[in-house]
């Protein structure tokens, strides 16, 4: 997760400084930090009760969904609000019709599954082959394979100046990740032992959420050199978790 959001915006940042507007920083990004701290409380057991181990559980997973949940009411209140003060201000032209944008959008999907499906598999295959451990296959070839779609969606956004639409892909993305991709196949499937995380990669998950929320607080704006402090934050966590 630490990777996702300070290599995200290392590059979004890069390519153009992201004005973030006032709304995001008022509500969404609290509420990215609120399920980041949510998370990362859920994966303590041990800090408070020294006599457990560190276990995600079914429990854990509901609590993510109940926030997940309420994401999801606020994004409902706030298309019907828009909808009551008959928002007009994108005046954009439409490309395409509803029908053939569906439809792109539809196979777009299908694109980005299939074809991430590919690079994780292929790079996992060239992995083993030299030898290389299940940790760093885990931390280079799954955690960059998946996160390909969603780098590739905030670059394009940020580089054709849709800044709401790159912040809304980290935010959405991260809080999607943690509350249903991690707490859906939990609530199915059972608890989960936490064997090989530890207080700073937890630690790092929080921080970097802290920092897009300061950064884009200062000026409303995210900078190439708050861009480049991510991307160094990545590369400290990384090399840490390699030496």
């Amino acid at each position: 997760m630490c990777s996702k959001y300070s290599f995200n915006y290392w590059l979004a940042s890069f390519l153009k400084p992201i004005k973030v507007k006032h709304a995001t920083i008022k509500k969404e990004l609290p509420l990215l930090t609120l399920v980041t701290s949510v998370f990362s409380i859920l994966m303590l057991d041990r800090l408070f009760n020294p006599f457990t181990k560190d276990t995600f559980s079914k429990a854990d997973a509901l609590v993510l969904l109940l926030v997940f949940g309420i994401f999801l009411f606020y994004l409902i209140c706030m298309l019907f609000h828009k909808e009551k003060q008959g928002d007009n201000s994108n005046n954009t032209s439409i490309k395409y019709s509803p029908f053939i944008a569906c439809l792109l959008l539809i196979l777009s999907i299908i694109f980005i599954a299939i074809s991430s499906d590919v690079i994780v598999k292929q790079a996992e295959k060239l992995a083993y082959a030299f030898h290389i451990s299940e940790k760093i296959i885990t931390m280079l070839v799954i955690v960059v394979g998946t996160s390909l779609p969603e780098m590739v969606m905030t670059v394009t956004s940020a580089r054709k100046g849709e800044f709401d639409m790159a912040i809304g892909n980290i935010v959405g993305t991260n809080i999607f990740n943690i509350c249903i991709v991690l707490g859906l196949p939990i609530l199915f499937y059972g608890d989960v032992l936490l064997t090989g995380f530890g207080l700073i990669d937890i630690g790092m998950v929080l921080l970097s959420s802290f920092l897009l929320f300061v950064f884009a607080r200062s000026e409303r704006i995210i900078s190439k050199k708050e861009g480049f402090i991510m991307l160094l934050l990545f590369i400290i966590y990384y090399t840490w978790l390699l030496c």
